[in-house]
């Protein structure tokens, strides 16, 4: 401001207060009611910036504004396949943010609508997407980027899995755009995204209006982009398909034989009139102007195009009466001629489907409202009732959103996930959450289809493939890999009781097939007895678990090592299930893994009445405790990994492993052996003390609970991911808050447990503390350094600046609805329900209700005195009618268990 610059002055400011003067060189001089009126202006605009949030958790945000970070204004879109083929990689996503930018992807790699393939994070679509203009009488009257001309105010509504965005014009418009993804029906194409929009004319005359829509559909190929883009362009054309002599459907045709299955496509309607003009031609479009005013938006030429014919722009003229609404439906999608049988219709029939039925704009209300009965039937399940309306509200819709968002295709899109990642068993931890909603809203056979994507992806000696889309890859790259399988059909046969599951026959990635059950069995020889180390763990292998941390100089794959192991058997004349002779780093985490893992094969052989597996499986369990407690204790901490090769170092991962690079701790320290040798019921109670004093002196930071320590892995001679990264980013001491939710877990369950009330209470305190870093909505508290965004977690804090970073999607928000459910304490089985309920610190009561099928349980936890968790004076009440507390000894003790309540609404009270 010219006015400050020419006193040399600085104001003050104080939110909400006047502005009374200014400090010069020359004194306090009072501020001109100009400048008064521009710095109120400004602070006014970043106080609105980071939007609001409502009772039901949808995000308001005021498009006048600036976003506080990349990730913030955005949301996440998904399809619903429930019922038709591979539905974990065909389940089409969006993602969107405030203005309608973004891209939209179909099954697997698909882009429908194209991402932008540049370094910048923040820009995930072509600018073009989802945009459409308004002109009347032979002038542009609108854009939707365009907040500032004809525009009084403009908003956006992020809610779960529906973007509403709103603008009103100062000529008297109230336009709103609805976004959102089609669910699959019968005739209908593979993939469609739906944009809404309507248009009130508040004036007192009718008004014609010309809507002109654009967008950019994803190249066939998308790898020319990087190596040819004169061949992109040349392989591809516009193409029209006509209903009755009108043009309704503006797509693409691919030349290659191989890219013609995919059908991009664009229809577009006005109260049933499909478009009057077209554009494929993105330099036409544009000539000598730019996306805020294009030079041909006024006449589009209606021409093919080979060049940039993956841009689209279609316009259409419609009639908003005075006092009235006029409603445009556009529809971008793509048909997946691949994966259809011979009974489906073709690519021209599902166009034709499409457009009949949605001619009548009431269709697409009618597919509205179904959308938001299925989610509201869906999140029935869990409802809490804490004294946190914003955490109710949160775990009542967003956080289950995220967590189903993830069950598909997991982490391969979002906002700065622009590139194809194909999915892997690590994923398969989203369903350990996502199941429980499945199956409460009738969707067993859902989570089995599921299940059996990852089933069919382990080999018939127990390794699986690392990575998986329509084919797998990388078999045997990651020693965890299968073992995350196992705690996922344990969750599943233990909520259901479906033990027939067990019994069916699944296809192996190498060949042939085999139930289940084998399937589980095969991964307890190969984990817990062939692919060990010379102390009888698991092997590390490539990395376990987050990919990042290799040790070995030398890897085996899966094939390779089954080879070897092979040889060996023969040479040594071995019985099969001999230890492989090796002398590769063995994982702790893996053997934590390894034991939940015979645990829990265990109980699902005894289950099916094969006593011999199922003992087997307990001696297993029995002897990796015992080995992990011999080999893997260091005195202070369990080790990490135990290195057992020629270097001066045995093992990595507690104190005195000489691998520190932070001179004020003596050893190295990772978050995950704290989590897991408490989940696998490894550690003693004074080891958990033990741990936990480390785990606050060293990892604790004001961002979140550090994956680890500062390690010099320059001393074991190998490139390790976790290297790669600067100091406090991701797996290099960064807030890895997947990792630290697993560490919540951890503590809200060894605090219900143990027998010291000090330390119960300290387990609580480091679990609830950390829960309060990782709840998304507490970006708001300080937008503009926290970031992240208000709705979804992120994967990351940076442990030095406490910023939330990306991925948007991640193990965060699945640990953290695990972390829930412990907290609030039920464990549902088919013949009843047990309860460990645990309260926050000065927190007296909660209450919950759970929707099993026809069945509602209204559960109420009180405690007084600072009781916080079951105990020796805990009673219950079901219906009216008492209920016993088992306060006996034992793993777990006390409990509380009732019977499955019959159909009907019931209640129970806990007095703590």
């Amino acid at each position: 401001m010219a006015w400050l610059e020419e006193t040399e002055g600085s104001v003050l400011i104080y939110p909400g207060k006047e502005f009374i003067c200014a400090a010069t060189p020359d004194g306090e001089l009072p501020v001109p009611e100009a400048v008064t009126a521009r710095i109120r202006a400004a602070l006014d605009s970043v106080l609105r910036a980071p939007g609001r949030l409502t009772e039901q958790g949808d995000l308001i945000l005021d498009l006048r504004t600036e976003a506080p970070g990349l990730h913030y204004p955005v949301n996440l879109l998904l399809g619903d396949r429930t019922g038709y083929a591979y539905p974990l990689v065909t389940t089409p996503k969006s993602a969107v943010d405030a203005f309608g930018d973004g891209s939209f992807r179909a099954a697997g790699q698909d882009q429908v609508l194209a991402t932008r393939y540049v370094l910048a994070p923040e820009e995930n679509g072509e600018p073009a997407n989802r945009q459409f203009y308004l002109t009347e009488g032979g002038r542009q009257i609108f854009y939707t980027r365009n907040v500032r001309d004809n525009v009084a105010r403009a908003e956006c509504c992020h809610t779960q899995n529906r973007t509403v965005i709103t603008y009103e014009t100062e000529d008297g418009l109230a336009i709103e755009r609805s976004i959102f993804l089609l669910p699959q029906e019968e005739g209908m194409p593979s993939a469609v995204e739906a944009q809404r929009v309507r248009i009130t004319n508040h004036g007192g005359q009718a008004r014609t209006l010309r809507f002109v829509g654009t967008g950019v559909f994803g190249i066939a190929q998308a790898a020319t982009i990087a190596t040819d883009v004169v061949y992109a362009n040349l392989v591809q054309e516009s193409e029209l398909l006509y209903e009755a002599g009108r043009p309704v459907c503006l797509g693409l045709h691919a030349k290659p034989a191989d890219d013609r299955d995919k059908k991009r496509f664009v229809v577009l309607l006005a109260e049933g009139k499909p478009m009057e003009e077209f554009c494929t031609d993105q330099a036409v479009f544009l000539g000598s102007g730019t996306w805020m005013q294009p030079e041909r938006l006024l006449h589009l030429p209606n021409e093919f195009s080979r060049k940039m014919a993956s841009f689209f722009a279609v316009a259409v003229t419609v009639t908003a009466p005075a006092g009235g609404t006029a409603v445009i439906d556009e529809f971008v999608g793509l048909d997946d001629l691949a994966a259809k049988g011979p009974e489906d219709p073709p690519y021209e029939a599902v166009i034709r489907n499409l457009y009949r039925k949605y001619r009548d704009p009431a269709a697409l209300d009618a597919v509205l409202f179904g959308m938001r009965e299925q989610w509201a039937d869906y999140t029935a399940w869990l409802r809490p009732k804490t004294g946190d309306p914003t955490f109710n509200a949160y775990v009542s819709g967003n956080l289950p959103f995220q967590v189903r968002y993830q069950t598909y295709v997991s982490r391969s899109f979002a906002w700065t996930q622009k590139s194809y990642r194909e999915i892997g068993f690590r994923e398969i931890q989203d369903l350990y959450a996502s199941l429980y909603y499945l199956c409460a809203s009738g969707q067993r056979e859902q989570v089995k289809l599921l299940l059996s994507n990852w089933i069919r992806n382990v080999f018939r000696m127990g390794y699986a493939n690392h990575n998986f889309t329509w084919k797998g890859k990388e078999p045997g790259m990651c020693s965890d890999d299968a073992l995350w399988l196992v705690q996922a059909v344990y969750r599943y046969v233990r909520l259901t009781g479906d033990t027939e599951f067990l019994r069916q026959e699944f296809e192996m990635a190498d060949s042939g097939s085999r139930p289940l059950i084998e399937t589980l069995l095969a991964i307890l020889t190969y984990s817990g007895k062939i692919s060990v180390g010379k102390h009888g763990l698991p092997l590390l292998d490539v990395a376990d678990w987050n990919d990042t941390l290799r040790l070995d100089k030398e890897v085996l794959l899966g094939p390779e090592k089954e080879a070897r192991y092979r040889r060996q058997l023969a040479e040594r004349g071995e019985e099969y299930g001999a230890p492989l002779e090796n002398s590769y780093c063995e994982s702790v985490m893996n053997a934590c893994l390894l034991r939940i893992a015979a645990s829990e094969t265990a109980e699902l052989a005894e289950m099916l009445g094969i006593w011999e597996e199922a003992t087997s499986a307990r001696a297993l369990l029995d002897h990796i405790a015992e080995r992990v407690q011999k080999f893997a204790w260091k005195g202070d901490y369990f080790a990490r990994c135990l290195i057992n090769d020629d270097r001066p170092y045995d093992y990595l991962g507690a104190g005195g492993d000489g691998l520190s690079l932070d001179p004020a701790v003596d050893g190295s320290y990772f978050l995950n052996s704290y989590s897991w040798a408490i989940l696998a019921d490894i550690a003693s109670e004074e080891q958990i003390r033990t741990m936990l004093g480390t785990v606050n002196r060293v990892l604790r930071t004001d961002a979140g609970l550090k994956l680890c320590t500062l390690i010099d892995f320059d001393k074991l001679g190998v490139k390790t991911g976790t290297a790669f990264y600067f100091p406090g980013d991701r797996e290099n001491c960064g807030v890895f808050k997947h990792a630290a939710m697993m560490a919540v877990v951890a503590s809200l369950k060894a605090a219900k447990a143990v027998a010291n009330p000090a330390l119960a209470e300290d387990l609580r305190e480091l679990a609830f503390w950390m829960i309060g870093k990782t709840l998304p909505y507490r970006t708001l508290e300080n937008p503009y350094t926290i970031k992240g965004n208000p709705r979804f977690c992120t994967q990351y804090n940076n442990s030095e600046t406490g910023e939330n970073i990306g991925p948007m999607l991640s193990g965060t928000a699945s640990w953290l609805t695990l972390a829930v459910y412990e907290y609030l304490g039920f464990d549902i089985r088919p013949d009843g329900i047990a309860f460990r309920p645990i309260l926050r610190a000065g927190e007296t009561a909660l209450a919950y209700t759970l929707t099993l099928g026809e069945t509602v349980l209204r559960v109420s936890v009180r405690g007084e005195d600072g009781r916080f968790r079951l105990g020796a004076e805990s009673c219950a009440v079901l219906d009216g009618v008492p209920v016993p507390v088992d306060c006996g000894s034992g793993a777990g003790a006390p409990k509380l268990r009732i019977p499955m309540p019959e159909a009907g609404e019931h209640t129970l009270e806990i007095e703590l």
